[in-house]
């Protein structure tokens, strides 16, 4: 909620008033705070200028030089957002009607009275309030509709003339040309972080944090997507701007860890200059992705700068890294664990001195792993919290031996992880998950808790449910559970709480609803028959 401290100033040209006004309550508890007392108009004009935004002005109606009529007309011609509350030692009724007419938030007639300047204070910081939350729910709508407008560009999954319409009224600027995304996601191999001990909350403040350095920037815009990654929109981009993405998001990088503490990558995608290919500039971006297994500090990483060095192309060939590379992408894994075995001994053979290189080309073959791994929507970081500790082991290792063993250790495990994949996609795995779930029907039980004793990943063993069973994993387990407990009803003469706890409930209410949803009668009336 809005809830800083309210600046105020008070002007009359009686001194009296001046010096009773500011004791007479207590400002601070209200929400407010006294920064000016003057005696004309004038003096608080050049004040509010110079020292903007003033919140509320308090000021007689009537004095020598810039009255308070005055000060109000040039506060309603500025724009000036500050509540206004008059004072006057009559009540004149051409001057209050005038001084409505502007807008004011009271008139008081002096000598004020105490709980009549409570209570207007009291009702402005309520009328703030209310403003605020309308702004906020107003600006929290555009930013959802830009979300969704901006992601459906990255997915390529929009129509024309709704994009169109829609970034004209967001004024999201597409005919500039000159367009290049950036993805920022925090990286895999930093130890405790406290703040992004729930990785929503870490995009939350990452978020806010790339929001605000872009706040300025006109051609910037900055949106989460599904997958909690920060993506960031340049467009107009041409000749010196170009270079200085990466600059600028090295930046950005620098500046997230002094303020948050957290290491973040990212990933630089190829130039476009139609915002119909915005797209293949986040498609090209996402392809760096897996390198934030393989970075220990805040990196950024280009795709028109990557590294193609001729050495890691020598070593490829030298080690026929390109068969196994193929072997992957056949999904022929059993000749991938033999491909292993030959790249060790060629390794001895060559003698490569350049430890660096022998990592890097290391690496790479690391990195089509988890690609892999990925078509399957399998995060491997989700089912092995120590596989950090596999890529640590890679820059550990000092001699070439050393550094292949720990290599074919791990791409062994992704291999045979990607085997497992593969046997429990050809085979009908549902039938098994049927078969758990009608056995185990009264446990806590949630698609995550299935992936992971199924060894798959929670979104794709979701559709794959939807589509076996033509409903949903808790539609399955829903209908699994009231069939038990209709029996339990007719069979037993347990009351209905036992019988929702039995059968897997912790609430009775939503028992209760999900069994009459499902039969069309409530626990009782299915009983009574």
């Amino acid at each position: 909620m809005n809830l800083r401290i309210r600046k105020v100033i008070i002007v009359d040209d009686e001194h009296l008033i001046r010096e009773t006004l500011p004791s007479m309550i207590d400002w601070e508890s209200l929400g407010y705070e006294v920064v000016g007392l003057f005696e004309d108009g004038e003096d608080a004009w050049h004040f509010m200028q110079a020292n903007s935004p003033i919140d509320l002005v308090i000021t007689d109606i009537q004095m020598d030089e810039c009255t308070g009529l005055e000060l109000l007309k040039r506060i309603r011609k500025a724009n000036l957002p500050s509540r206004v509350i008059m004072i006057s030692g009559y009540d004149d009724f051409q001057y209050l009607h005038e001084a409505m007419k502007l807008g004011i938030d009271n008139y008081l007639l002096k000598p004020v009275n105490k709980d009549e300047l409570m209570g207007t204070l009291e009702q402005i910081q309520e009328n703030l309030l209310l403003e605020y939350q309308k702004s906020r729910e107003m600006n929290e709508g555009i930013m959802l509709m830009k979300n969704n407008i901006l992601n459906q560009i990255l997915m390529d999954n929009y129509s024309i003339r709704d994009v169109r319409e829609k970034c004209e009224m967001l004024g999201i600027a597409l005919d500039g040309g000159g367009f290049q995304i950036a993805v920022i996601d925090t990286i895999v191999r930093q130890k405790a972080v406290s703040l992004l001990a729930e990785r929503h909350l870490g995009q939350f403040a990452i978020m806010n944090m790339v929001q605000e350095i872009f706040s300025q920037e006109e051609k910037v815009e900055v949106i989460g997507n599904q997958n909690g990654q920060i993506v960031v929109l340049f467009s107009g981009i041409q000749g010196q701007r170009l270079l200085s993405i990466s600059s600028k998001m090295n930046e950005v990088c620098v500046l997230i860890h002094q303020f948050l503490k957290v290491y973040v990558i990212a990933l630089v995608g190829k130039a476009c200059s139609s915002w119909r290919e915005i797209s293949q500039s986040f498609s090209s971006a996402m392809e760096l992705y897996d390198y934030r297994y393989f970075v220990d500090t805040f990196t950024v990483i280009d795709y028109t700068q990557k590294d193609e060095g001729t050495k890691k192309e020598t070593l490829s060939k030298q080690l026929s890294l390109n068969l196994l590379h193929e072997c992957l992408e056949k999904e022929e894994y059993e000749r991938a664990e033999e491909f292993l075995h030959l790249i060790g001994k060629q390794l001895q053979e060559i003698g490569v001195r350049d430890l660096n290189v022998v990592r890097s080309v290391f690496i790479d073959i690391t990195l089509v792993c988890l690609s892999k791994l990925r078509q399957f929507e399998f995060e491997i970081y989700e089912h092995d919290r120590a596989f950090p500790k596999s890529i640590n082991a890679l820059y550990e290792m000092e001699t070439t031996e050393l550094l292949f063993g720990k290599f074919k250790e791990l791409v062994l495990f992704l291999v045979q992880m990607l085997q497992q994949l593969k046997v429990k996609r050809s085979t009908n795995i549902i039938e098994k998950i049927i078969t758990f779930i009608d056995s185990h029907y009264m446990e806590n039980m949630t698609i995550q808790i299935l992936s992971q004793k199924f060894y798959l990943s929670a979104p794709y063993l979701g559709k794959r449910i939807k589509f076996e069973l033509g409903q949903t994993f808790n539609d399955y387990l829903n209908q699994v559970r009231i069939n038990k407990a209709k029996n339990l009803l007719l069979l037993s003469d347990k009351n209905t709480k036992e019988i929702s706890e039995k059968v897997g409930y912790t609430e009775p209410n939503y028992f209760y609803s999900q069994f009459k949803k499902i039969t069309g009668k409530s626990p009782t009336e299915f009983r009574k028959g």
